[in-house]
């Protein structure tokens, strides 16, 4: 016997026919709760965290060793430049820049296979890149002139008293020196973009733009 020949009263026919309409036209509701938690996935050492306004989600990931720093002149990671003056040389995406340990001596080196040997750990990564930026070790060549807003005028070096030279003279909030006998610091005063400190190949890679662009470039932010 097919259902359709099954015969119910008129009554209990007409009740459910309304029971599936309404069923049918229900929407189901989403959990309150659900959408309230945040999105932390843990895998490999790196985490998953959920933005949630604008849905994306964005790694992050630790790095124990900050002796050497990735500065990237672009928020790209591949395109190299060659050097005008020999087509030749080809500068990388990057520059790496780090402080040495004071009074370590380079000749009796106690870890001559580790080439970050008397180097110190950097705290802050985004400052660091920031002084080269400042220094105008950021754009050679003009590479990275596009950058630079119209009308952005080269501010005036100020000494910080916390920081000296060597020789006693002041120096900016960087420790470069700001007088002598060559005059002050012409290069202090660059243009310095918004910098986010992401992750590339277990390095800190410190990036022109927002906390966006680690996501953008498919790499982890670096984890504070």
């Amino acid at each position: 016997m097919n259902l359709p020949e099954v015969t119910y009263p008129q009554d209990t026919k007409e009740r459910v026919r309304n029971l599936l309409v309404q069923e049918a036209r229900r929407k189901p509701k989403r959990s309150r709760k659900w959408l309230a938690l945040p999105v932390v996935i843990a895998v490999a050492g790196t985490a998953l965290a959920g933005t949630t306004a604008a849905g994306v989600y964005t790694a992050i990931a630790p790095v124990n060793d900050k002796r050497d720093i990735r500065c990237y002149y672009r928020a790209d990671l591949t395109t190299t430049y060659p050097v005008k003056a020999n087509p030749k040389v080809i500068m990388p995406p990057y520059i790496t820049t780090g402080n040495f340990l004071p009074g370590f001596d380079a000749k009796n080196n106690p870890n001559p296979g580790d080439p970050d040997a008397g180097m110190q750990q950097i705290s802050d990564p985004i400052n660091q890149c920031g002084g080269s930026w400042d220094l105008g070790m950021m754009n050679p060549q003009g590479i990275t002139d596009d950058l630079i807003p119209p009308g952005f005028v080269q501010t005036k070096p100020t000494a910080d008293p916390s920081k000296s030279s060597a020789n006693g003279m002041p120096s900016d909030k960087y420790g470069n020196p700001l007088g002598g006998p060559a005059g002050p610091n012409k290069l202090i005063g660059h243009y310095v973009p918004q910098l986010t400190a992401c992750v590339v190949d277990n390095s800190v890679a410190v990036i022109p733009g927002g906390p966006e662009v680690c996501a953008h470039l498919g790499i982890p932010s670096l984890e504070k």
